[in-house]
């Protein structure tokens, strides 16, 4: 038996697949095959790898049904059972002229079916071409699959196997992301039907400092932390070789998303294209029902002159909804999303915002309000960034503000009170009196409103398309802002 097993497996294993094993030992009477610290290297390119090698202390296969072997010429099997598997890949160079995505299919003359299919405490790791730079590692790998099954014909197909349930667990996960991030995951769990996934950050390696040493254009230093995220009903298709994936509900839980930037680098130039574009353009189909995201906190900062406090700008208790995330083109279908928040911790703010993905204008519309925010708030990013200092309450802001790549107008109202803003001097410690006292006298102070105590202005703004969109709302609604506070103030 272990003779012709030996035989089997050189006559069925392709030639690029090289494999050896120290001991087999045998049990006729259960059908039971043991491999002691098998090694498998397999070597081409396999979807984005080129070079896949196995190593496990110990692989069992265990029940083999000899009647289902001689009367159903098909090899059935109970378990099989990889103990402390160590996987290695590497990536192909991007150079490389061999292109095909297989090499010496297997050719079964047999179906294969395997009741169970179980890894335990296993460890992969993934690195560069040259196998000196690890891209990805998973401390901790757990697997089981049920009613596994292959034949002649599903062998060749993308994903060779059928399978019923399963479960992968991972732990630990950590990959460098590129030269300036890492992210790691606590731990990630996968069945038939949900994902898990637990303690994920993503973070810049380095200090603000370090990085603003390292870079000569702006960059974003990030630190994400993300709790928990659930994936319920996914499904993963593979059609002409175009890696498909479907979610029908991620929810994202308590993230926290801090953005610092250091504006006394160079400005990056480059084409910022707007959100359509961006999910249009992945290198995957992806089409997601509904994103949520819950009790977030991000801030963002940036750098101030003369070793000042950074200016700051806070969203707490921050609720997100997004419909219809998706690059699979469906007729009338839009992205539709729905942001609330608490701004500057007093503040409320909404955010309806819709766009096509498909649409070659990049066209969008965005409405959304502000209500109960005192602007003295606002003074720890507009005195260091700006050199303002702002007063009074805005009691009611709402606008709408459409366009696409190039430019954008809109309309917009607002309720305040004893609104009134103070030029500072060059060192944000002393108000420039004169020029504010003649500034303010073109500043409405709200009490020439209508009868429901809203002054109108109107939006109209051309995009800078090196900056991203939010960069682009933002100017509008400062260009709409000073129309309200300055202009008639009457509706048109």
């Amino acid at each position: 038996m272990s003779k012709a097993i030996s035989e089997f497996l050189d006559r069925k294993v392709p030639n690029h697949i090289q494999y050896s094993y120290d001991q087999l030992e045998i049990s006729l009477l259960n059908g039971d095959l043991d491999f002691e610290n098998l090694v498998v290297n397999n070597v081409g390119r396999q979807t984005s790898s080129c070079e896949i090698s196995l190593k496990s202390e110990n692989i069992g296969i265990s029940g083999l049904s000899y009647w289902k072997f001689f009367l159903n010429d098909e090899i059935h099997v109970k378990e099989i059972h990889l103990s402390q598997p160590n996987l290695n890949f590497k990536t192909c160079p991007k150079d490389t002229t061999n292109r095909s995505k297989t090499h010496n299919p297997i050719n079964l003359l047999k179906s294969i079916s395997v009741n169970e299919i179980l890894l335990e405490k296993g460890h992969v790791e993934i690195w560069d071409s040259q196998g000196t730079d690890r891209l990805l590692k998973v401390e901790t790998i757990d697997f089981s699959m049920k009613d596994v099954l292959t034949d002649s014909i599903q062998i060749k197909e993308y994903v060779p196997i059928k399978f019923e349930e399963y479960l992968l667990t991972f732990g630990q996960i950590s990959d460098p992301s590129g030269e300036y991030e890492e992210f790691e995951i606590g731990s990630y769990q996968m069945d038939n039907h949900s994902i898990e996934i637990l303690d994920l950050t993503f973070n810049t390696k380095y200090s603000r400092k370090e990085l603003s040493e390292k870079i000569r254009y702006e960059r974003d230093h990030i630190t994400l932390k993300i709790p928990e995220i659930k994936i319920e009903k996914h499904d993963l298709n593979v059609i002409d070789e175009v890696l498909q994936l479907e979610f029908d509900t991620i929810a994202v839980r308590e993230p926290y998303f801090d953005i610092y930037r250091d504006k006394s680098l160079l400005d990056n130039n480059t084409r910022r294209p707007l959100y359509a574009e961006l999910i249009r353009n992945l290198p995957l189909k992806l089409q997601i029902g509904d994103i949520t995201i819950s009790n977030g906190f991000l801030s963002y900062e940036e750098n101030a002159p003369n070793n000042a406090r950074p200016g700051i700008l806070t969203f707490e208790e921050l609720g997100v909804d997004i419909g219809n995330f998706s690059n699979v083109e469906t007729e009338g279908e839009e992205v539709d999303i729905k942001i609330k928040s608490k701004f500057m911790g007093n503040g409320g703010l909404e955010l309806d915002w819709k766009f096509n993905v498909f649409d070659p204008k990049e066209t969008f519309i965005i409405s959304g309000g502000l209500s109960n925010l005192k602007t003295s708030s606002l003074n720890d990013f507009l005195v260091p960034n700006a050199g303002l200092r702002a007063e009074g309450i805005i009691d009611q802001m709402y606008f709408t503000m459409s366009g696409g790549d190039y430019t954008a107008q809109g309309d917009i109202k607002m309720n305040y009170e004893d609104f009134k803003l103070q030029l500072l001097n060059k060192d944000r410690d002393h108000v420039k009196k004169i020029i504010s006292f003649t500034g303010n006298l073109f500043i409405n102070d709200g009490s020439r409103a209508d009868e429901d105590g809203f002054r109108y202005g109107t939006i109209a703004v051309e995009r800078d398309r090196n900056k991203s969109f939010f960069n682009y709302l933002w100017v509008g609604l400062e260009d709409g802002l000073i129309d309200v506070l300055t202009g008639s103030g009457k509706k048109k």
